[in-house]
C-alpha cells in the first residue's frame, strides 16, 4: 500500500528537514516549503519498528498515520546527540524508488540524521511508538506455542486449537505503560514460546490479565483478558510437588524479615493478598530461597543467626534462619551467595 504523506506531513521528520537545511532553497514560501518537504518524503509504502536486537515489526500503517498528526509537537532541538545506549526502537518509512527515512528513538529523545530533538514531544513521541510497536508485535498467524510453568518444571507443547486460542487472546492485547509496577510473575509462573509465523515470541504471564514480552532493550507489557489463565491451568494445572519442600510457602498471606541479629532494628512485613505486586514479591522471595544450593550436611562456623524470614500459610508460620553465607529451612541447611540483599532489595528494607 502506497501512501502520500501529504496532509500527515511527520512533524519530527519535517523539523528535521527543515533545520537540516531542507529549507535553504525554499526562499520562506509555505507552498515551495510543502513541495519540497513532500518531495523529499515520497511515497511511504511501509512503516516498520526495529528493536536494539534487530527485530523488525511491520505497523499498521493506516492507524500510523491517523494518529501522526497528534504527534511531534513541544520538540525541542538540542545540541546532545542521542546516545546508543539510550536507543530502544529505530523507526524505518520504506519509500518508493527512495531509501527509506529511519528515526532513532529513545524515552527522552529522538534523533533524525545529525538533528536530536527533546522535550515533552520526544516523551509523547517514544510513547506512542512503544504503543504502535506494542500492537505490531503480537501481530501474525500463530503457528505453534509452547507452554512452561516454572514453578512446576513443567512444559507443554499446545496442539491447533490450544495456539489458536492463545492467539485470539494476545491478538487483542491491550499495550500497557508498566514500566514501574515492578510485578513479578505469580506461581506457577506460566510462560510461552510462541511462533507467529513472523518471528519468535516469548512472553511471561505476570498476572492472570497482564503478560510481559521482551523486545530487545524493551519490555512491551499488555493487559489480556483473564480468560487465558483460567484455560492454562486447565492445560497445564498446579500441582504439589512432592520433593518441593518450599512450594507451600507461595500459598503465603504474609511474609515478615525480622532482624535478629546483634543489629535487630525491627521487621518488614507484607501482606501478599492485597495486591498482585506484593503477591508477586511473595512468590520471587520463595524462587529465590529455591535456587540456593542444599548442603548435606550443617556447615562448620556457620556464625550467629542474623534474620528470620516467615511465611503465614493458614494456622502455620514456615521460618527460614539466615546466618552469614547460609540459610535454614526444615532443618536443611543452604548455601546463599547475597540471598538476603536481594530479598533486603526486593522488600524494600534497608540492611
Amino acid at each position: 500500500m502506497k501512501v502520500k504523506l501529504g496532509m500527515y506531513l511527520f512533524p519530527v521528520l519535517m523539523a528535521g528537514l527543515l533545520l537540516a537545511g531542507c529549507s535553504e532553497n525554499m526562499q520562506g514560501q509555505p507552498a515551495d516549503m510543502k513541495k519540497q518537504i513532500d518531495a523529499e518524503l515520497g511515497s511511504i509504502e511501509r512503516i516498520t519498528v526495529l528493536s536494539t536486537d534487530g527485530v523488525e515489526v511491520p505497523l499498521e500503517l493506516p492507524t500510523f498515520l491517523k494518529e501522526l498528526t497528534e504527534q511531534g509537537s513541544d520538540l525541542q532541538k538540542s545540541d546532545q546527540p542521542l546516545a546508543r545506549e539510550e536507543i530502544r526502537y529505530t523507526l524505518v518509512l520504506y519509500r518508493a524508488k527512495l531509501a527509506p527515512l529511519v528515526v532513532e528513538i529513545g524515552e527522552q529523545a529522538s534523533q533524525y540524521g545529525e538533528n536530536t530533538y527533546r522535550g515533552q514531544g520526544a516523551v509523547k513521541f517514544y510513547q506512542w511508538i512503544y504503543k504502535q510497536a506494542g500492537v505490531g508485535l503480537l501481530s501474525g498467524t500463530y503457528r505453534s506455542t509452547v507452554l512452561s510453568a516454572v514453578d512446576l518444571n513443567q512444559t507443554l507443547t499446545l496442539d491447533k486449537d490450544q495456539t489458536f486460542a492463545v492467539q485470539e487472546v494476545l491478538v487483542t492485547a491491550e499495550p500497557l505503560m508498566e514500566k514501574e509496577r515492578h510485578q513479578y510473575p505469580l506461581y506457577p509462573y506460566y510462560q510461552m514460546r510462541v511462533d507467529t509465523g513472523e518471528r519468535m515470541l516469548d512472553a511471561t504471564l505476570l498476572t492472570p490479565t497482564m503478560i510481559a514480552v521482551p523486545f530487545g532493550r524493551e519490555t512491551q507489557y499488555y493487559r489480556i483478558q483473564g480468560s487465558l489463565f483460567s484455560q492454562f491451568t486447565q492445560w497445564m494445572p498446579p500441582r504439589k510437588m512432592t520433593d518441593d519442600s518450599f512450594q507451600q510457602l507461595y500459598q503465603a498471606a504474609t511474609i515478615r524479615l525480622i532482624a535478629t541479629g546483634a543489629e535487630a532494628k525491627g521487621s518488614v512485613e507484607k501482606k501478599s493478598t492485597e495486591t498482585t505486586v506484593e503477591q508477586g514479591m511473595a512468590h520471587h522471595c520463595v524462587r529465590l530461597l529455591k535456587n540456593s544450593t542444599l548442603l548435606s550436611q550443617e556447615p562448620k562456623n556457620h556464625g550467629a543467626e542474623k534474620y528470620q524470614l516467615s511465611f503465614a500459610v493458614g494456622d502455620t508460620v514456615h521460618t527460614v534462619y539466615f546466618y552469614d553465607r547460609f540459610f535454614r529451612y526444615q532443618e536443611n541447611w543452604y548455601a546463599q551467595d547475597k540471598l538476603e540483599e536481594e530479598i533486603f532489595r526486593l522488600l524494600g528494607s534497608k540492611k
